[in-house]
């Protein structure tokens, strides 16, 4: 096979009739549409409610302050209501599993869409084996006496166990993980208000308004998912504007309120924050303990427990998919496009599986945990980079809908994102801030001396970014992409019969049932 052959090409794909699914070039069977708008919903808003919220706030409480905190928490928000909105504009048009992966290649450039892939599925395969070291470290709250292999071990098979089944069943299993994340941050923020109207005992810490400027990110916000998932929806024009809109209502809600709380109800100079990386250190578990409310920061662990085993199961789900996606392109071996009877592409699960496990037997010993430490901070800087990505496509792509004087933006109930192009270019303008914040501390970090691990750990990523980019750039010699030869019609997904019927009913309602109907699934 030729460079050219390997090189992913739309020029050649076939046209297909007005109503069906134009699939991406060399495909040969296709992702089963089986999530409904519940499990896309539930399955984003899951992904964010992650041990990384539940535990890791405490160390940004830490480091960065009540106000520092807030500020971080709040740009993140904004920039991921901005990705989420360029994110369905394009899905809407074209969901294809590779979502913006497929994209950057189809409107950029190729190699642009083969970096940010590859990185992107590195990243998510090493979060499944990081979820399998929190899982050792969160059952110490109860008990020090299982060892850490066989913790990783029953975890490992409760996740690939979970993929051996049909895809529903993994959609329904996210369903209720993510039901049961958002009743305990619901029972989190009541108890929250309860303390700080006098319940128990706790030292209530006035939020002060001190600027470090130190500002702390939250971590692993999985918003790229939706997009993945988007190949598998049933209805996405429908599906995925409805998701945009409740996940980002749901997360400020969540994450903004959690925010406040905690920085009322736990001072950032507290001896708690430290010493410890488990569940211990969670600031809803310190106001807990210090309103001597013994039973619920065990069933918090819990929870967070079930999460992690969610969690993990949706990394390998996007990231399985993601190598499908790359196949399909030409940028991954052939044999990992094929997809058996139940929806399920299999070999690319396989594959993941087994880098994952690597990754996670690897993080046993001591000179092999420095090395995971390295490989799993990729996913850190690679969030951003795809944001970037997001951003950059979002923008080529209404370039070459312009220069072709394609209609797909004029025909009926098509989605337009508003206040083009303001938003591609402010969450361009946040992610390049971010990742150069990311660049100077990594280079000089605070309270700490530069070292070449401290670097690696903060911005190993972006050297893995560039030298992907570059590598396949250089050996297939690919071009910038015209936006007037840009592929607009492979894998657009006119209306169905279905689609068009709900939206039409959802045009005939009032204003505040409208409102109202995005408070269902």
């Amino acid at each position: 096979m030729t460079d050219t052959e390997k090189a992913p090409t739309y020029q050649d794909a076939p046209d297909k009739a007005e109503g069906e699914i134009l699939p991406a070039q060399g495909e040969t069977n296709e992702l089963h549409r089986t999530f409904k708008a519940r499990h896309i919903q539930m399955i984003c808003l899951g992904a964010n409610l992650s041990s990384g919220l539940f535990v890791s706030t405490g160390k940004a409480l830490k480091y960065g302050s009540a106000s520092g905190m807030l500020i971080g928490y709040s740009v993140v928000s904004i920039a991921v209501y901005l990705l989420m909105s360029l994110l369905t504009e394009i899905t809407c048009i074209w969901p294809t599993s590779g979502s913006f992966i497929d994209h950057a290649a189809r409107f950029v450039d190729p190699a642009l869409g083969f970096a940010i892939g590859f990185c992107e599925w590195f990243a998510y395969m090493t979060i499944v084996a990081s979820e399998a070291a929190i899982v050792r470290v969160l059952l110490t709250w109860w008990t020090t006496a299982i060892p850490t292999a066989a913790c990783m071990t029953v975890f490992l098979a409760i996740v690939f166990a979970i993929h051996a089944l049909p895809n529903r069943f993994f959609a329904e299993f996210e369903f209720l993980t993510a039901c049961a994340k958002v009743t305990m941050m619901l029972i989190l923020i009541f108890a929250c208000i309860a303390m700080l109207a006098g319940a128990g005992s706790p030292p209530l810490h006035p939020l002060r308004l001190e600027l470090h400027l130190r500002p702390r990110l939250p971590q692993r916000l999985q918003r790229q998912i939706m997009g993945i998932s988007a190949g598998e929806a049933r209805m996405p024009r429908w599906d995925m504007p409805r998701a945009c809109k409740n996940l980002f209502v749901r997360l400020i809600l969540f994450y903004e309120l959690s925010i406040v709380f905690i920085t009322l109800l736990v001072p950032y100079t507290s001896p708690d924050l430290l010493g410890t990386s488990s569940v211990a250190a969670s600031p809803f578990v310190i106001a807990l303990q210090n309103a001597h409310i013994p039973v619920l920061p065990s069933l918090l662990n819990a929870v967070i427990l079930l999460g992690v085993c969610s969690n993990a199961a949706e990394a390998m789900y996007v990231a399985s998919r993601i190598l499908t996606s790359m196949s399909k392109m030409n940028m991954m071996p052939a044999s990992f496009k094929k997809i058996d009877a139940r929806g399920r592409p299999y070999l690319s699960l396989i594959a993941t599986a087994i880098c994952s496990t690597i990754c996670t037997y690897i993080n046993c010993s001591g000179t092999g945990a420095q090395i995971f430490t390295w490989f799993s901070s990729i996913s850190s800087t690679v969030f951003f980079l795809a944001w970037l990505t997001v951003s950059i496509t979002n923008i080529q792509m209404r370039k070459a809908v312009k220069a072709q004087n394609d209609p797909v933006f004029h025909l009926p109930f098509a989605f337009r994102l508003r206040g083009y192009p303001f938003p591609a270019i402010a969450l361009l303008g946040m992610c390049l801030g971010c990742l150069g914040m990311m660049a100077y501390i990594s280079v000089k970090p605070i309270d700490a001396d530069t070292t070449a691990e401290g670097f690696f750990e903060m911005f190993l990523g972006v050297p893995v970014f560039v030298v992907a980019f570059l590598g396949y750039k250089v050996r297939f010699r690919t071009r910038v992409v015209d936006p007037k030869f840009a592929e607009l019609r492979t894998g657009r997904r006119p209306l169905t019969g279905e689609e068009v019927r709900v939206l039409e009913e959802y045009g005939r309602l009032a204003r505040w049932k409208r409102v109202v109907s995005y408070l269902r699934f």
